[in-house]
C-alpha cells in the first residue's frame, strides 16, 4: 500500500507504535528493574543491565521520565520502526519486549 500512497508507511507505524505503547512501561524504573531481574529459560540470573546503569536509572528515574518523549516514536517509518523493533529493542521472557525506542 505504501507503493500507493506514502501516508500508508505512517498509518502503519502509528498502530505498530500504539500496539508497542500498550505493551510496554513508560516509566523507566519499572523498564530497568524488568531488565536487571531477567531470569532465563534456566532459571539462571541473565541481567540484561549492568549494576551501575540500573543504580543510576532507579536514583533519577523522575529526571530521565521528565526529559523522555514518548510522541517522537510515531516520527519513524514503518520500514525503520519495524528494523529497530525486530534488531535493537531488548526482549525479556517469551520474546516480550521490555524497552521503548
Amino acid at each position: 500500500m505504501a507503493i500507493v500512497h506514502p501516508d500508508y508507511t505512517m498509518l502503519a507505524n502509528r498502530i505498530s507504535v500504539k500496539a508497542l505503547h500498550k505493551s510496554t512501561s513508560d516509566d523507566i524504573r519499572v523498564v530497568a528493574e524488568t531488565l536487571y531481574k531477567y531470569i532465563d529459560n534456566c532459571g539462571r540470573n541473565a541481567s540484561l543491565l549492568d549494576v551501575k546503569t540500573y543504580e543510576v536509572m532507579m536514583k533519577y528515574g523522575d529526571q530521565i521520565n521528565a526529559k523522555i518523549d514518548y510522541t517522537r516514536d510515531f516520527a519513524y517509518d514503518f520500514f525503520g520502526f519495524k528494523t529497530l523493533e525486530k534488531s535493537y529493542l531488548l526482549r525479556v521472557a517469551d520474546k516480550k519486549i521490555a524497552e521503548r525506542p
